[in-house]
């Protein structure tokens, strides 16, 4: 009989810690990969429980030090409390996958109806061994449609191909302009969206990942079938989990405070070069501010350690001659009914010293640094300044921060003045006061430069994991203008920023490229494409964002070029915004 007790409670010891653990990798997200954020929502989440777990997880180590004939009632006693250790977090990762939005994520805001819906699938290509599941996609619960890679073994009956597909058919002919796709995992690495017409399959989008909540944005498209099809998953043997499609038709709504800003430097597209070249040229350059509602000079002052302002190599005079150049070319503009705004960088990390330098002097300076900008805004007749100071570090370094900005925006904003106030910061470090965040008119968010473990820089997760953040730190989101980066880094996160407009293989869907050549390396990178640069933009819209923002103009192809960054954003403005 003793022998039978302790393989029972054995048996209830090792299921315990096995339930335990899947339980622990559901609550910090393990399941999706490793994240600060996951891991962060994981111990929030934790803290409310916290006495009750460990009291949970004590009690039962007085069993280890018993011996005898009552064990049976001391192992039930253990598992009951035991059982509560993982009924407690059980619940806990419940909570924090039904925060707002999926995820967490900001939720989007859809004005059409989710044309899926009656819908039934009509053909799911199979391999040997693979149990038809496309029917989950249709129900958007748990349960998902599992396609793998076909791997030259197609099931009886199958043809032998390269894409894992799922045909659709619409309860009837339907017009959508706008899909959302919902993975499981990251396992994706290539999809397309397809739709039947004239008798033939078209592609209408296609990119390579698709993670929690995938937005797609294009032109509308008629049809009663739609086929999904994943061309690359990162595992040939590890099947992808898709959850859900749902496609919508989504109509013009007003939108008359969305920002579509961009950063620009004076000794980049050198604006006096840019007249120099002819009224043709400067005409075809000036597309980008029928798009552009904000632009922000940047990198053109700097200061030093006492406070001083420098206009660089550049000098004072030149600033004034590039400055009124600018403006020439924003004035030929094709529609001059769009505003355009112009403000400059009155502060930035990276300009004039390192990030310990920054704080160093304004902890000393950043009344007289403010007085200055003051004065550069007011003698240019700047529509606003824009700080980058990226990297405070100390509980000082923010107050200064909060005290900086009290003081720009009292004295730029006096009388009947209405001038912006503009800062660009990371979801992950943010220390401004409440009042600060609310004098601040656009915020920047840098939704770029952070690799994921696929190495992609400028993904659409990472725009909506950091939307999440900002909002969690008391953030405004409609002040909050999502990044875009119009330029690429390794995926190996090596020192190399190479620009989109260089990139001669560059087309409209892809972000990810091999061999890229940039500064005498060669290296694969990724990019934020004109599409994804579409769906940024559609999120920032569909999710009560401020905008986009663009890092940076000189970066990107001219707008003649259809594969510009700037063209994927005006095609998901003229999608979506009423003019």
């Amino acid at each position: 009989d003793n022998i039978a007790i302790r393989i029972i409670h054995l048996i209830f010891e090792v299921l315990s810690v096995i339930v335990f653990i899947y339980t622990f990798i559901l609550v910090f997200g393990l399941d999706s990969g490793i994240s600060t954020r996951n891991i962060n929502n994981g111990f929030q989440a934790f803290i409310p429980y916290i006495t009750y777990i460990g009291l949970a997880a004590a009690l039962p180590l007085v069993f280890l030090f018993c011996d005898n004939s009552k064990k049976t009632v001391k192992a039930l006693i253990a598992v009951i409390l035991v059982g509560a250790l993982i009924l407690v977090p059980m619940n806990v990762a419940k909570s924090v996958n039904t925060e707002s939005g999926e995820n967490g994520f900001i939720a989007m805001n859809f004005q059409s109806e989710n044309i899926v819906q009656n819908a039934k699938i009509t053909f799911e290509s199979l391999k040997k061994g693979e149990k038809a599941d496309a029917e989950n996609l249709l129900n958007d619960n748990e349960e998902c449609w599992t396609p793998q890679n076909p791997d030259r073994s197609p099931a009886e009956g199958y043809d032998d191909v390269n894409n894992s597909v799922v045909e659709i058919e619409l309860a009837q002919e339907s017009t959508f302009n706008t899909a959302v796709i919902k993975e499981l995992g990251n396992e994706v690495q290539y999809f397309r969206l397809q739709a039947f017409v004239d008798d033939q399959w078209v592609t209408v989008y296609q990119s390579e990942k698709i993670q929690s909540s995938r937005l797609c944005s294009f032109d509308a498209v008629t049809t009663d079938k739609v086929r999904l099809s994943i061309d690359k998953f990162r595992d040939d043997a590890t099947p992808a989990k898709i959850k859900s499609i749902s496609l919508y038709n989504e109509p013009l709504r007003k939108a008359d405070d969305f920002e579509v800003t961009v950063y620009q430097r004076l000794d980049g597209d050198v604006p006096t070069e840019i007249l120099a070249k002819g009224t043709q040229y400067a005409e075809n350059y000036a597309k980008f501010y029928d798009v552009y509602t904000t632009v922000i000079v940047f990198a053109a002052i700097s200061w030093d350690e006492n406070g001083n302002i420098s206009f660089g190599e550049m000098g004072e005079e030149k600033f004034a001659q590039e400055i009124n150049a600018l403006k020439e070319i924003i004035s030929m503009r094709s529609d001059k009914s769009h505003d355009v705004k112009l403000i400059v960088t009155g502060l930035a990390d990276g300009t004039g010293g390192d990030y310990g330098g920054v704080n160093v002097f304004m902890a000393n300076n950043w009344e007289k640094v403010a007085d200055g900008i003051i004065e550069l805004v007011n003698k240019y007749d700047f529509d606003g300044v824009d700080i980058d100071w990226e990297y405070p570090q100390s509980n000082d370094d923010w107050k200064n921060y909060d005290n900086f900005i009290a003081k720009l925006d009292d004295s730029i904003n006096s009388g009947e003045n209405e001038r912006i106030i503009s800062t660009a910061l990371s979801s992950f470090s943010l220390g401004l006061s409440q009042e600060t965040f609310d004098r601040i008119d656009q915020i920047q968010f840098m939704a770029y430069d952070g690799n994921d473990m696929d190495g992609y820089q400028s993904s659409l997760q990472q725009a909506q994991e950091g939307i999440a953040d900002f909002k969690k730190n008391g953030a405004d989101v409609s002040k909050i203008n999502i990044g875009i980066a119009a330029y690429g880094r390794p995926v190996n996160s090596t020192p190399f920023w190479a620009v989109w407009r260089d990139l001669k293989q560059a087309n409209y869907w892809d972000s990810k490229y091999y061999n890229v050549a940039d500064g005498g390396q060669i290296y694969d990178g990724t990019f934020c494409s004109p599409a994804l640069a579409g769906d940024k933009t559609a999120y920032a819209l569909f999710s009560g964002c401020g905008g986009v923002m663009v890092f940076r103009i000189g970066c990107d192809k001219t707008m003649d070029d259809p594969n510009s960054v700037a063209c994927g954003i005006k095609n998901a403005v003229d999608r979506y915004v009423e003019k």
